[in-house]
């Protein structure tokens, strides 16, 4: 009979069977000694009390807790008050039991107006409890200083595209703060309080100018990571605009563009003489071709020594120097960029870890805003980003 409640504190005295519920009657084991207040001993009673709460939920029968108890009055400080309940909050109508069930099932993807009618509440107090138990959550990680190694990176919030910025712990794989806008005038307030910010050691970002100010300015002395998959795809990005603007039939036949994206060694015999027949068509495609595949395999090296690293920043500034003297503009768009980008990219080589991590979270983010059909308060959907993204 004890452990019907699943409570420690409490003793069964009787259980009822009704219809659709069952109500446990219960007693506390031990009555308080000594007043709250003053801590005087031997308060005196007052009167019978009874607490009625919701306690445990079900599919077809519920369950009610029925705390027999007393009031008391104190001698000293002359102040009445209650005893406390175990696993019962002061003014609440249900155990902390049952708001922990209700959490955990609306979390694993039952809505807030089925788990309403299921466990005949309101679905506003399932919205409640939710929100209660997320803010706790985000309540046990607050105060914190900010990580050694932080990802940075943008994503978008509702329909009305709202820029966010993802402030990502790269060394504990969990998302450290999420904050509106992406500019420095928008975040300034949020860094300029952030606790340990001397501290960080590496921060990883993708080829933005803003965010590069922004980190300079703020984390003085961490080292800037460029991005690896951003910096492949800006190298991608001008290669297939050249490509376009030599072989216009790469627009319209699909087969020939993922071959030019394909790596050389994971190409078919089909695909390689396809390839030789566009060449062969186009010679100037060949040599810019194998120009972008050097400097793909150099971008993608990882875990490099300090010498290794001076070698690769040589090559590819020679490589850089090459696409200035070509006579296209995508190509000196893209040695603009990556001279820019030079140090960033040799720290790149150094580091292995990346935005990788950063981007995986943005996906549960969306999925977060597609369980709630979108966010008006920005505060509720960082609350759930940070109680979920760890």
């Amino acid at each position: 009979m004890n452990n019907l409640t699943g409570i420690a504190g409490y003793e069964v005295i009787s259980q009822r069977c009704k219809s659709d519920l069952d109500e446990l009657e219960a007693v506390l084991e031990r009555e308080p000694e000594r007043c709250p207040y003053c801590a005087a001993p031997g308060p005196r009673s007052k009167g019978r009390y009874l607490r009625k709460v919701r306690h445990r939920s079900g599919y077809v029968r519920s369950t009610f807790l029925l705390v027999h108890t007393r009031r008391f009055w104190c001698w000293r400080c002359k102040r009445s008050f209650l005893p406390t309940l175990p696993g019962i909050r002061p003014y609440r109508q249900s155990s902390e039991l049952f708001r922990k069930e209700v959490h955990q099932r609306h979390e694993d993807g039952i809505c807030a107006s089925t788990l309403a009618k299921r466990e005949r509440i309101g679905q506003a107090t399932v919205e409640r409890i939710y929100h209660q138990h997320t803010e706790l959550e985000v309540r046990k990680r607050s105060n914190r200083d900010c990580p050694r190694m932080l990802g940075i990176d943008e994503h978008t919030l509702g329909k009305k595209n709202r820029f966010c910025t993802t402030f990502c712990d790269l060394g504990n794989n969990r998302v450290f703060e999420v904050r509106p806008g992406r500019s420095e005038k928008e975040l300034s307030g949020f860094l300029a309080s952030l606790p340990g910010r001397e501290k960080v050691e590496v921060v990883c970002i993708d080829l933005s100018q803003s965010y590069r100010k922004l980190v300079r300015r703020w984390f003085p002395n961490a080292r800037i990571v460029a991005d690896r998959f951003h910096a492949v795809r800006a190298l991608a990005h001008h290669f297939t605009g050249l490509c376009r603007e030599i072989a216009p039939e790469i627009t319209r036949n699909s087969g020939l563009l993922a071959i030019l994206r394909t790596r050389p060694g994971r190409l078919s015999q089909k695909q390689i003489r396809r390839r030789q027949e566009l060449f062969d068509k186009h010679p100037t495609l060949e040599p810019l071709y194998l120009k972008r595949w050097q400097i793909h395999s150099l971008l993608c090296q990882k875990s490099c020594t300090a010498k290794k690293c001076r070698s690769n920043a040589k090559e590819l500034y020679r490589h850089i120097e090459e696409l200035q003297q070509q006579g296209f503009a995508q190509l000196k768009t893209l040695a603009k960029t990556l001279q820019q980008w030079i140090e960033p990219i040799a720290t790149m080589w150094r580091f292995t870890k990346n935005n990788a991590i950063t981007e995986g979270f943005h996906r549960k983010m969306k999925l977060i805003q597609r369980r709630a059909f979108g966010f008006r308060n920005f505060e509720n959907y960082r609350l759930r980003v940070l109680a979920q993204c760890q």
